[in-house]
């Protein structure tokens, strides 16, 4: 299943050998049960490449990482827009 930016999802894992970049100001590692927000999606020479955004509550950043899709395991979570409808 490819991502789509705006997605939101709940991590199940994350393989940390598939990790492109990571922010600096990262307070820590993804880890398994996380919602994330996935910011951008790129498509490279590898596969598809994400950036997900881990806000612990807005404005205060957990974590934000890019991460080669096929190394995420994931539950894909409804949308805002989804579940108001």
């Amino acid at each position: 299943m490819a991502l789509s930016k705006g997605d939101f999802i709940k991590l199940i894992s994350a393989d940390q050998a598939k990790i492109v970049l990571t922010d600096w100001i990262n307070s820590r590692e993804a880890a398994p049960g996380d919602i994330a927000l996935v910011e951008e999606v790129y498509v490279g020479e590898d596969g598809q490449i994400v950036r997900l955004l881990c806000e612990y509550h807005p404005g205060f950043l957990e974590w934000r990482t890019v991460f080669y899709e096929a190394g995420l395991t994931y539950e894909l979570l409804p949308s805002r827009a989804d579940v108001t409808t």
